[in-house]
């Protein structure tokens, strides 16, 4: 039995019978050390090397997710049914009275999804 971890998915298997995992898709026996304790989203596989991205890939990686995280709570005003888009017009509809009662220009669903993107990644 031994160790092995999926190129492309990182997954690490424990004492696995490395007949069933073909070296094209799965290494054997990789050396960890270098990634112990860290997150796989980080690893780097080059090769049969298991590596650790330095800071500014891990920041990048870090920046990708909350980047992916934020359009889809954002996008989700645009989703018809929704409770946030609800809410979202509920608020904006008592905002926009008050602004009215100012000559203010009423605010759109783009102005407050941007707003809430902004808010959110601040």
């Amino acid at each position: 039995m031994a160790n092995v971890l999926n190129r492309t998915t990182k997954q690490f298997i424990a004492s696995a019978n490395t007949v069933e995992y073909p070296t094209a898709e799965w290494i054997i026996n990789p050396d960890m050390s270098a990634v112990v304790g860290q997150p796989s989203k980080y690893w780097t596989i080059t090769g049969d090397a298991v590596t650790l991205m330095n800071q500014a890939e891990r920041n990048a990686v870090d920046a990708a997710a909350l980047s992916a995280s934020l359009d889809a709570i954002s996008n989700e005003i645009d989703t018809a049914q929704s409770y946030s888009r609800a809410f979202a017009e509920i608020v904006m509809d008592e905002i926009n009275i008050l602004r009215s009662q100012h000559a203010l220009a009423p605010r759109t669903l783009a102005q407050l999804k941007t707003a809430l993107r902004n808010k959110l990644g601040a």
